[in-house]
């Protein structure tokens, strides 16, 4: 930094209009203790507040809601936390084309109380906390259960505007859902988890809202049953929008397949119908959830990937892998859970393979357990990532594992951030 402490705040607060602020301990960034917070209004501001940074050698973090923290290592450094707090209006919908375009820093609850008025919604349902912003998600490329039906944050992403860490805004893809013109480039910022720039805004494409919603929920002594039943599921007529094997509860001591299934009242009934007919003796003792009583399983289903800031004793893994190797992988959390003495809460997709697990333990059995499941999900050619980890543990244990693309992705950082700003460390080998 060419600049003394107060000169590059004086500046820095000419840039965003006097939206600037001295910092907390609440807004370290993974342990990270950053000197000032920006709050810019447009991408302007943005685009200004990054070319001085680059400038001047200072390092940026991006926060949204500021509700994912946890996620990725720790970065190196932090100068400036730049808040999208202030980018949080819906620019465009278009309820006819069953697109949006929104700003960064807007709450995905906010969104999606605006799109029900017109009986549509953003068809992404990950854990996030009240605070979470459509930048984080982008940036942390979350999911939930019924990306089964309608896929990830890539498959409803159609267009974005980013500032470059140079401080070039740039965009890709557009506002209309057929759109092949130019590179792709919005897809590179999905999971990059800020280490590429800063997004100003997005597209989406939206879905109506279904007139009925029903959850079949199945129960067995052990997981393998109902991973069997996924995958035939999966390779039937069947359409569920979302269809997890849950692990079991403090208070019960089974396993639990749930199968959602979201259309017209008429149509929801024969899936449930074929459903207990496919599913056999696993039938016998089937429950069937709807309104208030089904919200709340789902709810309660995802309960476990909630991970205080402070939590030294548990993390969250999301393990990759082919939908019929779930019951082979799961064997091994078991064997390593008994052996390590951890507590473990999970939840696998059945239909597309992710699981997320929080592990308990002793931080020394943590590291010894996640470099032992993550060789079990590599025999079966998958992958294991720490998704939240306390920054202590976080440091402690191999966050990412080997990733064979790092090569590409680190000439990628090189080509977008050659001077190393964004987001210093925080994601795969030390980007």
């Amino acid at each position: 930094m060419s600049v003394s402490s107060h000169a590059f705040q004086d500046a820095l607060a000419e840039l965003v209009g006097g939206h600037l602020r001295a910092t907390s301990e609440s807004d370290s960034i993974a342990g990270v203790q950053p000197q000032v917070v920006v709050e810019p209004a447009n991408e302007q501001e943005v685009a200004a507040v990054l070319t001085f940074a680059n400038r001047e050698g200072l390092k940026v973090s991006v926060r949204g809601g500021g509700t994912h923290l946890n996620m990725g290592t720790p970065p190196t450094a932090c100068d400036i936390v730049l808040s999208t707090s202030r980018l949080n209006q819906i620019i465009e919908h278009e309820p006819h084309d069953m697109t949006v375009t929104v700003q960064s820093g807007l709450r995905i609850s906010d969104l999606q109380t605006h799109l029900h008025t017109a009986r549509q919604w953003l068809a992404l349902d990950p854990v996030l906390e009240p605070a979470a912003t459509i930048g984080g998600l982008i940036s942390t490329n979350v999911s939930g259960p019924r990306r089964l039906r309608f896929g990830g944050v890539r498959d409803q992403l159609i267009g974005m505007r980013v500032v470059l860490p140079d401080g070039t805004i740039a965009k890709g893809g557009g506002k209309v859902v057929k759109n092949v013109a130019g590179y792709d480039l919005p897809k590179l910022y999905v999971g990059a988890l800020g280490t590429l720039g800063v997004i100003v805004s997005a597209s989406f494409r939206l879905y109506p809202l279904r007139a009925s919603s029903q959850t079949v929920l199945l129960s067995a002594s052990n997981p393998e049953p109902l991973c069997e039943l996924g995958v035939r599921v999966i390779g039937s007529i069947l359409e569920p929008t979302a269809l997890d094997v849950l692990s079991p509860s403090e208070t019960s001591g089974t396993y639990t397949l749930a199968a959602r299934f979201e259309s017209e009242p008429e149509a929801v009934s024969d899936q449930i119908a074929t459903l207990l007919t496919l599913a056999g003796p696993l039938a016998s003792d089937a429950q069937t959830l709807q309104g208030e009583q089904e919200a709340q399983f789902w709810q309660q289903s995802t309960e476990h990937e909630r991970l205080a800031q402070d939590a030294t004793d548990s993390l969250v893994i999301k393990v990759s892998l082919l939908p019929s190797d779930i019951a082979i992988w799961l064997t091994h959390l078991q064997q390593v859970t008994q052996e390590q003495h951890l507590t473990a809460t999970w939840r696998a997709h059945a239909g597309h393979g992710l699981l997320m697990a929080r592990l308990t333990g002793e931080q020394s059995a943590l590291a010894t357990a996640v470099t032992q499941l993550r060789q079990a999900a590599q025999a079966q050619q998958g992958n294991l990532v720490i998704i939240q980890a306390a920054p202590a543990l976080a440091r402690a244990v191999d966050v990412w594992g080997s990733i064979p693309t790092l090569d590409i992705m680190r000439r990628l950082k090189m080509r977008f951030d050659p001077n190393a700003i964004m987001n210093p460390g925080r994601f795969v080998g030390g980007i």
